[in-house]
């Protein structure tokens, strides 16, 4: 009776000095995230002042009757949707790519897993900014690339194109993001025991068949959080494109974000604006939801 008392005071004393340790905390991240995603709600119902003086008439679910009526959401969504599908998809695999290969023994690969921390490192904004002057038409270093590859004959102002912008500001952001899943992979390729590899060549596997029933299965937990942060930054991509295109030219780079931006500050609709930002967050959860689901079926099943 003693000791089941002693351990029931224990139990009570360590879930009471976590909750004191995590207060704070839970305090600052309701502060910073359920406040403003508790507001934001409220506003998408609402006939919201441009002022934003008060929340104005409540008008229900007009604003996402508004939104899912026009013709330039459903354009925006497909431009978020071909952007997201080349940013997860070309991000990962890079990012694995680049995992696989900076686990290998070479020369200088601690001057490359260094360097690969340097994209990772600078703001999305700066990203922005440097792939717009990268590209530029008149003085870009990529069109000097390709005219000295013999690639084309002139400099071409991709940014101003439809058809090559949006392909552009994905390559922009594949460049940041990559290097942040290959920091991911590579550390999660760290821990995996070499005896595992050790068995798998002594039963005959190779590379290819070591990867897939060794390294892929192995990784798994990061893959999942690797893809799942992908499509989070995918859905919520703002910086970059703004920065080189700024939507444009027309709405050719015009994804949910920059759709927000615009209700939000420069038309200053802010109901209109509050229900995308709640559209725009539910589809990102659902993305992710929906990935973590589809990767660990596999293991669920076995």
């Amino acid at each position: 009776m003693t000791t089941s008392f002693n351990n029931g005071s224990l139990a009570r004393s360590d879930a009471w000095f976590g909750l004191k340790m995590t207060s704070v905390a839970a305090i600052m991240m309701a502060l910073l995230l359920l406040i403003p995603s508790a507001l934001t709600l409220i506003y998408s119902l609402h006939n919201v002042p441009a002022n934003g003086s008060s929340f104005g008439e409540f008008v229900g679910f007009r604003n996402y009757e508004i939104i899912f009526g026009s013709a330039v959401f459903w354009r925006s969504v497909w431009v978020t949707l071909w952007f997201s599908l080349g940013f997860v998809v070309l991000s990962t695999l890079i990012g694995f790519a680049m995992a696989l290969l900076l686990n290998q023994q070479f020369f200088g690969r601690g001057l490359a897993r260094a360097l690969l921390i340097v994209p990772w490192a600078t703001p999305w904004l700066v990203i922005g900014i440097l792939w717009k002057w990268y590209a530029d038409g008149s003085v870009g270093g990529l069109n000097a690339l390709l005219v000295g590859l013999g690639v084309t004959s002139e400099y071409q102002n991709f940014l101003a194109d439809p058809n090559s912008a949006l392909i552009i500001t994905i390559i922009a952001a594949v460049w940041r993001q990559a290097s942040f899943a290959g920091i991911l992979l590579l550390a999660g390729l760290q821990t995996l025991p070499s005896e595992l590899y050790e068995a798998a060549e002594l039963d005959g596997a190779n590379w290819w068949h070591r990867l897939q029933n060794v390294t892929i299965p192995w990784l798994r937990p990061v893959l999942v959080t690797v893809t799942v942060l992908n499509i989070i930054y995918a859905f919520l991509q703002f910086d970059v494109i703004f920065a080189m295109t700024q939507g444009g030219p027309g709405d050719a780079t015009q994804v949910l974000s920059i759709l927000i931006y615009r209700q939000l500050f420069v038309v200053t609709q802010i109901g209109l604006g509050s229900a995308l930002a709640v559209v725009l967050g539910v589809a990102a959860l659902i993305g992710g939801l929906v990935t973590v689901k589809l990767l660990y079926r596999g293991e669920a099943a076995n």
